[in-house]
Formats: C-alpha cells, structure tokens, sequence
C-alpha cells in the first residue's frame, strides 16, 4: 500500500515538473521583443566596414548597436582595415555563426560580390553600406547622396566667394572608390560650370590617408607659392591633413576649406573661427537604419528604401551642410562641444 502510494506521489510530481517546465519555456520565448522569421531566435546582425579609425564609422557603430539592442537585436561590428582578404575572413565568419543579416561596406567595391554570392547561397540577407559594390544586387543598399556632397561644397564656396577668380584643389579619395568617384564627379559637377575656378591640383589619395592628403597639400601650396583660395576634400579626414599643412605654412585662414562627415575635430575647427566647412552624411541615422532594417529583413519584412537602382533598393539618407551659421546638426551630434 506504502509502495502504491509512492508510486502515485513521484508520478503527480513528475506531471507538475513537465507542466512548470512549459509554462516557464512559453513565458521565456513571449518575452522576447524580436520575433524572428528564423524560428524565433535573437537576431543577430554581422557588419563588416572598411575602417574604424575614422571617427563617422565609429559613429555609426554605436548608433546601430544602441538601436539594435532597443528592437532585442545583437550587432557584431567588424572592421577589415581596408583589407579584401580580411574582410572575406569576417563573411565567411558570419556565415558560420548563423547570423540573421550582413551587413558589407566592401574593402574591395569590384571583388565583394564574391561575398554576396556566399551569403546568398547560406540564404543570408545583405545589406550593402556606402560605398557600391560591384556586379551583383543586395537585398539593401544604405547610402548618402555622394554627388551630392560634392555638389554641395562647391556651391557652398561660390556663395561665399562669388565670381571672383579661385585657385581651387579636389583631394579624392582612393582611386576607384564609388564613394570618392562620386563625391569628385559631384564636386567638378559645378566647377566646370564656372570658369573663374581654376583646378590646380587634383589627386586621388590612397585609403583616404590623412598623412598623404598632408604631403599633397603641402607639395601643392609650395609649388603655387600659397596662392590657393579653396580646398575640396572628400572627407573630412583628409581635410584634417590639408588643414596641418595650411597651418604650418601660415596660410590657414587665407583658404575656404570645404568636407565631409562632421567629424568632432572639424566642428573644433569651426567653432575656433577656421574657415571651414563640411558636409555631414548622416553617419547617426545610417547607424539607427541599418539595424532597423536588418532587423525587417530577418523577419521577412521588406525594408524601407527610396528607389530601386540596378536591382538594388536603395535607402538614402539626407546631408546636411555644417558652418559657422549652421550648427544645429554639430549641436546634435556634439552637445558637449556647446556647453
């Protein structure tokens, strides 16, 4: 009778282990902020960039991350240092890991479409940031209107300078790059339109280097014996470089500079009275829409996008000119800097 009863008991509590265990495991997954069309699991988005050192990047980086955790998302943010090679490894990486999406600025604009291909063929959405890459549709392309930097810039300088005659220079980014094709194409958009800009030196400098965009510069001012009235950079790194050089050969406030990105130490710049200018791209909102979505196209969503182009949605995001009478985006993005 005593063994009956223990049987009985083990077995009425063995039902109500079984019962506490799915109620607890059913509680646990309606918690969850993402519902995910991969079976419920955490979205997980893998981004691989050109660089982190410059400061737009790191920007970004903390804007998706801040948003991906608001929507219960995770964001592994890689940087491939401007190597194809490591950012083929990073892919590859991601691929392995499962993650939802990734996310490809590529190192190398002609060769990413291998890493496309990969991630297409694991059934992986990929979202393609800046800069094209070539050959091949993603499922989402996030970008600032880069002719339009350029465009903006020059016009900028004319409305401050006029008719008058101008030695200008056009420093570009790397050769072959969409981002600084485009920027100098946008840029020489409205110099050829006025013949009293004269380009006297326009380069193409390798993965946007600050430290050669300095020598340039300096080669530049020496062999014009200064007599130069405006500076187009691509962005705002390289500006940084033609800044040193302008300061170091005295003529830093006889020349209107002119960027890009919104970097902390050309808003320094400004805020100090240099003659600068730059255009911001929009760093913060592409941090916030890239995790967003990533995070609609782990779930089978359809991302917002502006247009198709060649294939590819395309999501733009605005530019904004900063100067010495237009701050508010520097005040946003910088509030420490007007306290």
């Amino acid at each position: 009778m005593k063994k009956s009863r223990l049987v009985f008991l083990s077995f009425l509590i063995g039902c109500m282990l079984i019962i506490a265990s799915a109620c607890g495991n059913k509680q646990e997954a309606s918690s969850g902020k993402v519902e995910s069309g991969n079976g419920g699991k955490k979205i997980v988005i893998g981004v691989t960039n050109t660089t982190l050192k410059s400061p737009v990047y790191q920007i970004m980086k903390e804007k998706a991350e801040k948003k991906a955790k608001e929507l219960g998302a995770e964001v592994i943010w890689q940087s491939a240092e401007n190597d194809p090679a490591t950012q083929a490894n990073q892919v590859q990486n991601f691929i392995a890991q499962g993650v939802s999406v990734i996310v490809i600025e590529p190192a190398d604009a002609n060769t990413s479409k291998e890493q496309v291909a990969r991630a297409k063929q694991a059934k992986i959405p990929v979202i393609n940031l800046e800069d094209l890459i070539m050959g091949t549709t993603t499922d989402l392309r996030i970008v600032a209107d880069s002719e339009k930097v350029g465009e903006m810039q020059v016009d900028s300088f004319l409305k401050e300078w006029g008719d008058k005659p101008a030695n200008v220079i056009v420093i570009s980014g790397a050769k072959g790059n969409e981002g600084a094709e485009t920027i100098t194409k946008g840029e020489f958009n409205i110099i050829n339109q006025h013949k009293n800009l004269k380009v006297v030196a326009n380069q193409y400098i390798a993965n946007w280097d600050t430290q050669l965009a300095m020598n340039m510069m300096e080669n530049v001012l020496v062999k014009q014996n200064n007599d130069i009235q405006a500076v187009f950079a691509n962005n705002d790194g390289m500006l940084t470089g033609a800044l040193k050089a302008a300061k170091n050969n005295g003529v830093l406030n006889n020349i209107l500079f002119y960027g890009g990105d919104n970097d902390q130490n050309i808003v320094e710049e400004i805020i100090k009275g240099t003659p600068v200018t730059t255009i911001d791209k929009g760093a913060s909102l592409q941090g916030n829409r890239l995790a967003e979505a990533a995070v609609k196209l782990a779930k089978g969503e359809k991302p917002t996008y502006d247009k198709i182009v060649d294939g590819t949605p395309v999501w733009y995001t605005p530019i904004s000119i900063v100067n010495k009478d237009n701050l508010d985006v520097a005040k946003e993005k910088y509030p420490e800097l007007f306290k």
